[in-house]
């Protein structure tokens, strides 16, 4: 018989869970079984789970993602009955949250997700969990705010609550530089290898140019580092990797993807930042086996 992924973790889950005290010791993001009645919890949740509760967005996507949230009966009784469990959205723990951890999440908009139902049936005896469904509307949300959903029991259905395992912290990580770019630029076709110098001028005698699309969204890869669709080549999974050099305002650091550094060898010569006009500017060249490309390119944040 085959038993999917997701389904052997939750069988790991919950024989730990059921045994006896010892098998998970009390520590901050674990289980706590401190407690000799029945826990309700949720899997995934506390915040040592922080990490893997991130949700990886596209905000220009208008599909909708959805995940599993799971509740588990930690009990050693193997003749329990059914249990109700009521989730709800916590959003006062946002601020303790961004207190201890110096960070500045926002409270998702409620037009931005959908739990579809708040109560979960436990059915009881060998069954120990219930689960529904978290749909987060992709296209509801900034990609330039950091974003904490936290799914929380609001009622164990007469059983206990863990101290530590009743809120999955679901995040989003946004980046200040994410966002619409107005973009001025082109891609200069060569015949042939030219020898152009970084820092020189765009040499004439090319033999064509390829205007760069306009506006292009920059995602957050992470807090700092955003992506963006490389000269006109964007559909095929080409990007550049930008963020703002810490030690000069003025200086972007940009590196290809991995898809555009599998397949071009880029030399990035201009990559400069204009606070003031929230503007980069990115001039790179490459050879495509045969032929010298040089893409210039100016974003301008909307």
């Amino acid at each position: 018989m085959k038993y999917s992924l997701v389904k052997i973790k939750a069988f790991f889950a919950i024989s730990c869970l059921i045994m006896v005290t010892s098998c998970v010791k009390e520590r901050a993001g674990s289980t706590d079984l401190s407690q000799t009645s029945d826990l309700v919890i949720l899997n995934g949740a506390g915040t040592g789970n922080f990490k893997a509760s991130n949700l990886l967005v596209n905000t220009s996507s208008p599909d909708t993602l959805k995940k599993t949230v799971l509740a588990i009966l930690a009990s050693n009784n193997k003749s329990n009955t059914a249990v109700t469990v009521t989730l709800g959205v916590d959003n006062s723990v946002i601020a303790a949250y961004n207190t201890a951890n110096g960070t500045n999440f926002q409270a998702v908009p409620t037009n931005a997700f959908k739990l579809v139902s708040s109560s979960v049936t436990i059915p009881g005896g060998l069954q120990y969990t219930g689960s529904t469904i978290l749909w987060i509307f992709q296209n509801k949300l900034d990609p330039a705010v950091s974003y904490l959903l936290p799914v929380a029991i609001t009622d164990g259905g007469g059983k206990g609550l863990s101290s530590n395992q009743n809120i999955i912290y679901y995040n989003v990580i946004g980046n200040p530089l994410a966002g619409p770019y107005t973009v001025v630029g082109k891609r200069y076709n060569y015949t042939g290898i030219i020898g152009y110098s970084c820092g020189s001028p765009i040499p004439g005698g090319y033999g064509s140019t390829a205007t760069s699309p306009s506006p292009k969204s920059a995602s957050p890869v992470d807090a700092k580092v955003i992506s963006l669709d490389y000269a006109n080549l964007g559909g095929s999974g080409y990007q550049y990797l930008v963020n703002i050099d810490p030690a000069n305002p003025n200086n972007a650091i940009v590196k290809s993807n991995s898809t555009l550094a599998g397949a071009l060898s880029v030399t990035y010569c201009v990559h400069t930042y204009d606070p003031a006009l929230k503007q980069f500017h990115i001039l790179s060249m490459y050879n495509n086996g045969a032929d010298d490309r040089i893409i210039d390119e100016v974003f301008t944040k909307q």
